[in-house]
């Protein structure tokens, strides 16, 4: 470490000093924030708790009225023997007289509860008393399966379906149902109980409680089959929803732990695609389920702002010392930055003088300069004498050039026969001309990139000399989409493939021989061009070997580096460096039939 540190530069050793100061300091500012960290959740988690014991408490009050409900057999002496007396023993004037007396004191004490809608007793005869005349039939047929599931052997309890909608006068509501058996004071079973609560109300109640919270905090209730039957307001519709299995079954086993539910630790979950802290309540009453949770952000950002003031004050420390180190550092070591910088590009052959003007120091880096000026000075002066002298044999050798044969002077030649040619009406002359200084203008003129058009036109005019030159030996035949003659190409793939073709495919002639060019596009991608030939063929093993060649053959490959003499790896060399190494040539033959050249390129709209 110490070595590591001599070999700093003076304004690394200086910058160092101070990064080791503040990192101390930011050290001292981060476990300062860890702490008041814990803090602010823990002061959450206790918050979360406490809400959920609120509305557990609020749950108490709304039910614990209904008791009186319940025990309304006991309380009026006038009602039990009505209940345990069967309605078809009786005259139509008890009938009514005792449902009007039961329905007078159901709604009576039902009014006195702003959460009830409608209370109905069925009898064990299975005779219907309630405080609203509904047609109730379908809605005893519904909840009837729910009450024989039911295990009433605690005579005290009371089961609460989920949310539910019925009719009552004929107007919709969406309900919580109790129900609960009603006993004698011998402990016999005389009937059943089912108050209608009002979810409105239930809802009005926990959104009260919720306004009263500042924090981001959101909280379901579960009924007793831990379905959803309320979501804060600040909980995306549809939230419950779209949870998925194992998102639920770890929330159902948060709300059975014991810890959890005592208040004795909270645990993190994922809800709705965030990490949040959660802490759970059931009330021993409903056996509903109040699930508490906090997004973890929303707490980290509390603690954030408790720490605004403090970062604050630091940063603007920070920054002051940083400032001056900078400053410091530059001071000492700018002069050895600039004089090291300048000895690097001597180092690459470009020797550049210092301005020392600018400056003015006067200290032993000055000296230093100055002295390196001058030997700087010297080195170009080496330097330029050199220059010239190459520059002078670079001359020399472009003058030996000049004298070569120029395309551009065969090109006008071929021109020029093709015109006396056509004044002389030898038309296989104008022909083979035209073609040949086609071929020369193609050549040397435009970019690499040109439209597959081009290039099919240069493969026509190559094949048109050997017409000429052999009339009726070969067959030439075209099959181009139109669509892929719009397209660009690398210049100078496919008039070296048909020449290996006609040089190597016909060394012993057929009736007819054949060569074909298939062009079409794939897809959006790629475009396919092949070359058929019914001449020789090659041996199976050969084509093997010449296949794995092409396929492996790399990507920076240099066609300098290729045989020239062998088209097909020199065009294949071309493809792989310009397109990659997805792209290239490969062979079909079979031995004394045909031959398949087949090259697949990136299909180009623009030449760009």
């Amino acid at each position: 470490m110490i070595r590591y540190f001599r070999r700093l530069s003076f304004g690394k050793k200086i910058l160092s000093s101070y990064i080791l100061f503040i990192s101390i300091s930011c050290l001292l500012v981060f476990i300062y924030y860890i702490k008041s960290m814990e803090v602010v959740k823990q002061e959450n988690y206790n918050n979360m708790f406490q809400l959920g014991e609120q509305i557990s408490l609020n749950t108490d009050i709304l039910v614990s009225n209904m008791d009186r409900i319940r025990f309304i057999h006991l309380i009026d002496d006038k009602i039990k023997p009505v209940i345990r007396s069967e309605n078809k023993n009786k005259e139509i004037d008890q009938i009514l007289e005792g449902q009007e007396y039961i329905e007078r004191a159901i709604k009576h004490m039902a009014n006195m509860n702003q959460f009830i809608l409608r209370v109905t007793i069925v009898n064990e005869y299975g005779d219907i008393y309630s405080n609203v005349s509904t047609e109730q039939e379908e809605y005893l047929n519904r909840l009837a399966p729910v009450v024989e599931s039911q295990d009433w052997t605690d005579k005290n309890k009371v089961y609460y379906t989920g949310v539910n909608t019925e009719k009552i006068s004929q107007n919709p509501y969406k309900i919580v149902t109790s129900i609960s058996k009603m006993y004698d004071i011998d402990r016999t079973c005389i009937g059943t109980i089912y108050i209608d609560l009002n979810y409105t109300q239930i809802s009005n109640l926990f959104n009260h409680l919720f306004q009263r919270k500042e924090m981001k905090t959101a909280f379901l209730v579960l009924d007793a089959q831990e379905e959803l039957m309320y979501a804060s307001p600040n909980i995306r519709e549809g939230f419950w929803e779209q949870m998925d299995r194992d998102e639920r079954e770890t929330l159902y086993k948060a709300c059975q732990d014991e810890e959890v539910l005592g208040g004795k630790k909270h645990i993190t979950l994922i809800l709705d695609g965030e990490k949040c802290s959660v802490t759970a309540e059931v009330n021993s009453i409903t056996n509903w389920k109040v699930v508490v949770f906090t997004p973890l952000h929303a707490v980290y950002a509390d603690g954030i702002r408790n720490m605004i003031g403090i970062l604050t004050a630091m940063a603007v420390v920070l920054s002051l010392a940083i400032a001056l180190g900078i400053i410091l550092s530059r001071q000492i070591s700018r002069p050895v930055t600039i004089l090291a910088k300048a000895m690097a590009g001597a180092d690459k052959g470009n020797v550049e003088l210092i301005q020392e003007e600018p400056y003015f120091w006067q200290d032993e880096m000055g000296q230093l300069m100055h002295s390196y000026n001058e030997m700087g000075q010297r080195i170009n002066e080496s330097i330029e004498k050199i220059y010239v002298y190459q520059l002078n044999q670079k001359q020399t050798e472009l003058k030996m050039l000049q004298f070569q044969i120029n395309p551009h002077f065969l090109y006008n030649t071929l021109n020029t026969i093709s015109s006396i040619a056509a004044l002389e009406d030898i038309e296989e002359i104008v022909q083979i001309s035209d073609s040949l200084s086609s071929m020369f203008q193609y050549n040397i003129k435009g970019s690499d990139i040109v439209p597959v058009s081009h290039e099919i036109q240069h493969v026509k005019n190559y094949l048109n000399i050997h017409t000429i030159r052999f009339p009726e030996k070969y067959q030439f035949h075209y099959e181009i989409q139109p669509e892929a003659m719009q397209c660009y190409m690398l210049k100078f793939l496919i008039q070296p493939l048909v020449e290996n073709s006609l040089q190597h495919a016909f060394t012993k002639l057929k009736d007819k021989n054949q060569i074909s060019l298939h062009i079409f596009l794939s897809g959006e991608s790629d475009i396919y061009i092949e070359i058929w030939d019914n001449g020789v063929g090659i041996r199976e093993e050969d084509v093997e070997i010449l296949n794995s060649e092409l396929s492996g053959m790399d990507t920076r490959t240099l066609v300098s580096n290729v045989d020239r003499g062998i088209g097909l790896r020199n065009v294949n060399a071309r493809i792989r460096n310009f397109y990659g190494k997805a792209y290239g040539l490969q062979i079909e033959s079979i031995e004394g039939k045909y031959t398949a050249i087949r090259l697949k390129i990136s299909r180009m709209d623009t030449p760009g």
